[in-house]
């Protein structure tokens, strides 16, 4: 069988996974290749048996780019895929909501993987709760994954319906409902006005270049940050090796801060579930 994984990673907790699995269907005797989602154009979908998709989770779902690259696929019919993700705290509706769209392009979601991870995002403190994550335990469940999915995609081939997943909307929770506010809109007026220091900027093309959303053009004058597409991940300005980027997070600290209280209080659960191991105290984060 040959798989393709297609993966979006920003902090590299994705691509570690993603590696992960790709290690697990090499062992167990399959052909796989691994490509970032804004090299996945140059590959022909229609080549692979086998499709998988990760991303880390944006607002309890999938990154909107994510989303925008499904619908831009060609379509399928009942070709088979896996997707992945990794989160901070809670995974939110990232699975419904990437079946939901890959079933509309005709593909068949076989299995699933989620993991914690580490991330750094500018208006929390650090070190974030899920530092050193994905931990050990992570990387060879993700492995393991990777080693099995092949075989269930060859079982259900023939016959074996009972093992392609279930995954169900998740309403009435805090989180979703957060979720449902966090539109395109929503965030724009939430998020900070960016600028690029001109005085500062190199134009070195490193924020341009991994912007996923292509909404960063530094060559045009005056340069342009923040247009049509930004999807919000806040990424480029702390990638800026010349610290170009502006933004005053003042507001934002003070809009979220009492996001991270219920992170925390959900960690705790899953970590009285066995499902979470900290590696840092949550008493001294302030």
């Amino acid at each position: 069988m040959k798989a393709l994984i297609i993966y979006f990673s920003q902090t590299g907790g994705t691509e570690k996974i993603a590696k992960q699995i790709q290690k697990g269907i090499l062992k167990s005797g399959n052909e796989c290749e691994m490509v970032r989602i804004k090299d996945a154009k140059n590959k022909k979908l229609v080549d692979f048996d086998l499709i998988g998709l990760g991303c880390p989770t944006f607002y309890y779902r999938e990154p909107l780019s994510v989303k925008l690259f499904i619908q831009n696929i060609d379509n399928a019919n009942g070709k088979h895929c896996f997707i992945f993700c990794t989160h901070g705290s809670v995974i939110g509706n990232t699975f419904y909501y990437m079946n939901e769209e890959l079933n509309k392009k005709g593909y068949l979601v076989i299995g699933a993987f989620d993991s914690y991870s580490e991330s750094s995002i500018q208006f929390y403190p650090q070190p974030m709760h899920t530092a050193k994550h994905p931990d050990d335990i992570e990387l060879r469940e993700a492995e393991e994954f990777g080693q099995k999915i092949c075989n269930t995609s060859l079982r259900i081939q023939k016959g074996e319906k009972k093992l392609i997943p279930n995954f169900e909307e998740i309403e009435n929770t805090w989180w979703a409902r957060d979720s449902k506010l966090a539109t395109p809109e929503a965030l724009r007026s939430m998020t900070p006005k960016f600028i690029i220091n001109i005085e500062k900027c190199t134009k070195c093309l490193t924020c341009q270049d991994n912007c996923p959303g292509d909404a960063i053009d530094v060559e045009a004058d005056p340069p342009e940050i923040q247009k049509e597409g930004c999807i919000f991940c806040w990424f480029c300005e702390k990638l800026c090796p010349e610290e170009a980027i502006e933004a005053d997070w003042t507001s934002a600290r003070k809009l979220f801060k009492g996001n991270l209280r219920r992170y925390i209080k959900e960690l705790k659960k899953a970590e009285e579930q066995g499902k979470f191991r900290p590696y840092v105290d949550y008493e001294k984060i302030k």
